[in-house]
């Protein structure tokens, strides 16, 4: 069974625990926090990344399982309330746990393919009607290439030889984020500059 086949069968609650918070945590997302549930407001996940000038950006992913379309049971037009409460809803930053904030990206995800008019309905809304331009979406297509993208940068620098599997994706991503952090620290050692002997950071 392929990526692709293990994914659309996952509940939207596996999807969004066994693959899309490993996912991000080994991407490099910083604060990454399951809100699904009482509290969510709309988001699902919430991670936060560091832009250019050390300033945490605060973004969610909204998720559904299956298809999105603009007519039948996953009518994106459904899921209105629950994307405007998403990104106007102001909660507690998770980083800090004090201060308020809002949503300052937003993704929509699903593990099937989004249509046209989905797209369409979706950028019209947040975008042109709520002034949010912050926006991207990611189909199965979109998530089957982060992982793969993701399993071909890391299984040598790991010294894996990683195949896809759900249930063992969130441990293999683990390792990715201790890789990383390993790697941090031994590039962020002191050093002595021989010429002015002056400690600098590298």
């Amino acid at each position: 069974m392929g990526i692709r086949e293990k994914i659309i069968k996952l509940s939207e609650n596996n999807l969004r625990k066994k693959v899309i918070i490993p996912l991000l945590n080994a991407l490099g997302a910083y604060g990454t926090e399951d809100f699904h549930g009482p509290r969510e407001k709309g988001k699902d996940v919430y991670f936060s990344y560091k832009n250019l000038f050390g300033r945490n950006k605060h973004c969610c992913f909204f998720i559904k399982k299956g298809n999105i379309k603009k007519t039948g049971r996953n009518d994106i037009r459904n899921m209105k309330g629950a994307i405007e409460e998403a990104i106007k809803s102001e909660f507690t930053n998770p980083i800090d746990n004090k201060t308020p904030v809002r949503i300052e990206e937003f993704y929509f995800v699903c593990s099937g393919k989004i249509n046209q008019e989905a797209r369409e309905w979706l950028t019209e809304f947040l975008v042109k009607q709520s002034n949010f331009p912050n926006l991207d979406v990611f189909d199965i297509d979109s998530l089957i290439q982060f992982i793969v993208d993701l399993i071909k940068k890391f299984n040598n620098k790991i010294g894996e030889n990683y195949n896809f599997n759900i249930s063992t994706f969130a441990s293999y991503c683990k390792k990715i984020v201790n890789h990383n952090h390993n790697n941090h620290a031994i590039t962020d050692i002191a050093i002595t500059d021989s010429n002015e002997g002056k400690v600098i950071k590298i």
